[in-house]
């Protein structure tokens, strides 16, 4: 008899640790949850401004005044744009079209 309500008291005693244990877990992972979602939105923002720099960065009239400011170059004049398509044989000019020769400026 006494036996008895020692294993019926520790099934019970193992019973409300459980149950403690699983409150103490569910707790845990909502915070975590909560962690992970505040990372979420942080790096969505990160994002957003990087697109907004990639495109800021890609803008063709930067890349123009940079091309003419930092590295010298022109426009090209008329005639010195070259059309070339893959697939052409060296040499061969497509039909339609007249070669072209383009020299470069400068020394």
């Amino acid at each position: 008899m006494m036996l008895r309500r020692i294993g019926i008291g520790t099934v019970f005693f193992v019973a409300i640790l459980l149950d403690i244990w699983q409150h103490v877990h569910i707790v845990t992972m909502g915070y975590e949850v909560e962690q992970a979602q505040q990372k979420r939105k942080e790096l969505q923002q990160i994002h957003q401004q990087l697109l907004v720099e990639a495109e800021t960065l890609s803008a063709l009239d930067r890349i123009e005044r940079i091309a003419v400011t930092k590295l010298g170059m022109i426009k090209p004049q008329e005639g010195q744009v070259v059309l070339v398509q893959k697939g052409t044989p060296s040499g061969a000019v497509p039909d339609g079209m007249t070669r072209l020769q383009v020299a470069k400026k400068g020394p």
